[in-house]
């Protein structure tokens, strides 16, 4: 029986793609440092070191080591400045209204991020209350695949494993979840994985309590 349904926070609840945009943005500017969408397309999904290496290619001049860091701390300030602006309105589409069906009908809720910033974007969405638990980079020791983040969640919740469904728009992250032994649900491109036992565009074209719902009395019969 599914008892709990599990986020991933960044592309199913909210994007804050633009938020790191425009940081890398204003900190090339600051330093003289060409940036446009092409390099940006490089960095996505990078983490910031690998990311910063990128950029530092279009430089006109080398950075030692030292400058390396304070640039990468002067990003990570400006990342949190753009947070700070987030608010209701910046849910994805279908975010918030699946997860007050499902919590109205007594399914737990649970956020599983490698993000450090979860429960402050959270809290700027006004809707940290919505969830039984949140499993963050914070809490994390390996990446997905690996199924730690996920099962976290589930152990906040007190739950096993197979009592969870996972929602996430990463192909890394079904293949988590399904090394946590849950079934899961992939968005956009997720969507298309082998690891995914159920497909929408987002969760405003799925009705996951439906879905929840259904999978119960299927595992009845």
């Amino acid at each position: 029986m599914i008892h709990a349904v599990i986020f991933n926070l960044e592309g199913v609840l909210v994007t804050t793609d633009h938020c790191h945009k425009q940081a890398w943005r204003d900190m090339a500017r600051e330093n003289g440092i060409p940036f446009d969408d092409n390099t940006y397309e490089r960095m996505r999904g990078l983490g910031r070191a690998e990311a910063l290496n990128i950029l530092l290619s279009r430089a006109r001049r080398r950075y030692t080591d030292s400058e390396r860091l304070v640039l990468s701390m002067r990003k990570g300030d400006l990342y949190m400045e753009h947070i700070s602006n987030l608010d209701k309105t910046c849910a994805l589409p279908g975010a918030i209204e699946t997860v007050i069906a499902l919590r109205h009908s007594g399914i737990r809720t649970a956020v599983a991020t490698a993000s450090q910033h979860a429960r402050f974007i959270l809290k700027h969405l006004g809707i940290q209350n919505l969830f039984d638990a949140v499993a963050d980079g914070n809490l994390i020791e390996k990446p997905v695949p690996h199924p730690e983040v996920f099962l976290l969640a589930a152990e906040k919740m007190h739950l096993a494993p197979e009592c969870c469904l996972a929602v996430d728009d990463n192909g890394a992250g079904i293949e988590a979840a399904h090394r946590a032994g849950m079934q899961a649900v992939g968005l956009a491109d997720a969507a298309y994985e082998p690891f995914t036992d159920y497909r929408a565009e987002d969760l405003e074209n799925i009705d996951i309590l439906a879905l929840v719902e259904k999978i119960n009395r299927e595992q009845k019969q």
